[in-house]
């Protein structure tokens, strides 16, 4: 069927894939309610609106493209709310900026909740705009009845830093300003702000004077940091510890985190680990024990550094749901944790995100990168006091040296023992993807959440990996991967993901939007066919109750049929290859999977995985 003039033309692609808006001409002043918001918008300087259209808000989809040409902020089509949110998630992690979305109205909201919780827990600072109303009863159809509440950000709230439905045009501009502020106060996290669509569609009869984003009042307050009294106390505490760590939790975001935390345990002698997802000092630093049950159960003063959970960090849980390490406190050694972080700021009020309270012996408030150079000058004056510390600390970094070493020996041992298996082991896969593109300037977007093989990815520091979901939320990896993607379009990154099937199976549309849009990127699917997490607590149950764990395949199983991703991804018109079967074939597809990824293109691989 030929398509009418109100249908529109097919679109025009610019050269890196963002439609151009035609026709367009930019009057000196907004002419509606939502041109000035965009306006507001284009001046804090988003790059793009992740989003998914509804008619709740169609007053500022015209004004994002027909008064503000479709630029800066740029928009960007996702096929669902929940890969719309994860979209600005990962723009937000991997270019370290504010991100933007736009929600429909009730619908659209809940769609997207479990990616709004998940930005919540991550930490991120993204804006959430929704489409509401009209208020004005004489706008109202019978859908807006349907698809609009009194106050829309009850859905939300529990889970949002702030949020506001304004009823007037000033009163939303007020909102966005003080939302963006709120957003970007540490600690960081998302703002759901409702606008009105009869406010959006709103005729301005006078000029209007918009403020300047720029000014101070409207910029974020400078991070906290701590007292003098708090740094010396944390510093006396690292100093007198016989074998202090250091650990990395969400700072691992930031580039920027790379130096101080490698100076701190350097000064310090001190062994470092990681928590949980993130990665904040090279993988190869002799002092990086990563993946060493020994060295948390010997740590006696530990520092951790932004970590969401500091409960599981140091080893909490045992005896429950897992037994990830042994007991610190049945070594007999008395242990010191400090906290750092702002994590008492964060709205618990509704979930139990963060863990139960930690056996700390000292709790810092303070901007986790502010408190480290704090730390690092204070340590510097401590060693230039007492030199004696330097020799001392420096025979502890020998020492860890050589367990660093041990270490990367069993890791590297336990890589080979499992070289050949098939199904391929999880350790051959991402070997052979590190492998193939160690030499570009790659960005990790996401990795495998449970089954990562400490040793054989190599990170230089911070700023290299995305994270996880952070709320646990499934279908968060493609989504994120591809807004992740399009930051690393923005600065010349290679962007390379590691997605599980499941996962992956909850939001393959964001495949299309990365397609559509020529944004490049790589993802590999871990592919073991089931949600095996869900297997292993069927088979710990079964056995526990002495009833047939042979059975925990049901139920939690994707095989008869097997899902062919290979079709499905080139359904939306990326490269694919898979399932690749033999370890042997794995080099060859990431070398014909980078090669497209380098031209512009996307690439999915489907890597057929046993377990780690």
């Amino acid at each position: 069927m030929a398509a009418s003039k109100e249908q529109g033309t097919a679109p025009t692609a610019a050269a890196n894939g963002v439609e151009v808006a035609a026709g367009t001409h930019k009057p000196n002043q907004p002419e509606f309610g939502s041109d000035a918001v965009v306006e507001l918008l284009n001046g804090f300087g988003f790059d793009y609106a992740f989003l998914n259209p509804g008619s709740s808000y169609r007053g500022l989809h015209d004004s994002l493209v027909n008064y503000n040409a479709n630029v800066k902020p740029k928009v960007v089509l996702g096929l669902h709310e929940d890969a719309v949110t994860a979209m600005a998630q990962g723009y937000a992690t991997a270019s370290g900026r504010p991100a933007l979305c736009i929600l429909h109205n009730m619908v659209g909201l809940m769609h997207g909740a479990m990616g709004v919780f998940n930005i919540y827990c991550a930490g991120m600072p993204v804006v959430i705009l929704g489409g509401s109303g009209p208020s004005d009863i004489a706008l109202r159809g019978p859908v807006d009845y349907l698809h609009s509440a009194n106050t829309q950000g009850e859905i939300v709230r529990s889970y949002v830093k702030w949020d506001d439905e304004a009823t007037t045009l000033e009163g939303v501009i007020e909102s966005v300003m003080r939302g963006y502020k709120i957003a970007n106060t540490v600690p960081k996290g998302p703002v759901y702000i409702a606008f009105d669509s009869g406010i959006q569609e709103q005729k301005i009869a006078d000029p209007m004077a918009l403020p300047n984003v720029g000014d101070a009042r409207f910029q974020p307050p400078a991070p906290p940091a701590a007292s003098k009294d708090i740094v010396i106390q944390v510093v006396d505490m690292l100093v007198t510890a016989d074998y202090p760590m250091i650990i990395g939790g969400r700072i691992g975001y930031l580039s920027a985190a790379t130096a101080p935390v490698r100076e701190l345990v350097e000064l310090l002698g001190a062994v470092y680990c990681e928590d949980r997802s993130f990665v904040s000092l090279a993988t190869r630093h002799p002092q990086n024990l990563t993946g060493s049950r020994e060295a948390l159960a010997k740590a006696d003063v530990m520092l951790a550094v932004d970590c969401a959970d500091v409960h599981w960090t140091v080893g909490g849980y045992m005896g429950r749901r897992s037994n990830t390490y042994k007991k610190p406190e049945d070594t007999g050694r008395k242990r010191q944790i400090i906290d750092l972080s702002m994590n008492e700021s964060a709205n618990r009020r509704w979930s139990r995100i963060g863990g139960p309270i930690a056996d700390t012996a000292l709790q810092v408030m303070a901007d986790p990168l502010t408190m480290l150079a704090q730390i690092i000058e204070a340590l510097k004056a401590r060693l230039a006091a007492e030199p004696g510390l330097v020799a001392r600390f420096a025979g502890r970094a020998e020492a860890i040296a050589k367990e660093k070493a041990d270490l990367t020996k069993k890791q590297q041992d336990r890589l080979k023992a499992r070289w050949d298996e098939n199904p391929i082991s999880p350790g051959r896969m991402v070997a052979e993807l590190f492998a193939a593109v160690r030499h570009k300037p790659w960005y990790l977007t996401l990795r495998n959440h449970r089954s990562w093989p400490e040793g054989a990815w190599e990170f230089d520091g911070a700023g290299q990996y995305a994270g996880h979901s952070s709320g646990g939320g499934l279908g968060h990896g493609t989504g994120a991967s591809v807004g992740a993607a399009f930051a690393c379009l923005d600065d010349g990154r290679f962007p390379v993901g590691i997605i599980g099937d499941g996962d992956f199976l909850m939001a393959t549309t964001a495949v299309w939007t990365a397609v559509h849009y020529k944004v490049p990127l790589l993802m590999v699917i871990n592919n073991n066919t089931s949600w095996f997490n869900d297997e292993e607590h069927q088979i710990k149950i079964a056995k526990a109750r002495g009833r047939p764990p042979e059975n925990a395949y049901i139920g939690t199983t994707t095989r008869g049929p097997d899902v062919d991703f290979v079709k499905v991804s080139e359904g939306y018109g990326a490269y694919a290859e898979g399932p690749i079967t033999n370890p042997d074939d794995l080099a060859g597809a990431f070398q014909r999977a980078v090669k497209i990824v380098e031209g512009g293109g996307v690439a999915v691989i489907d890597v057929r995985t046993g377990n780690l």
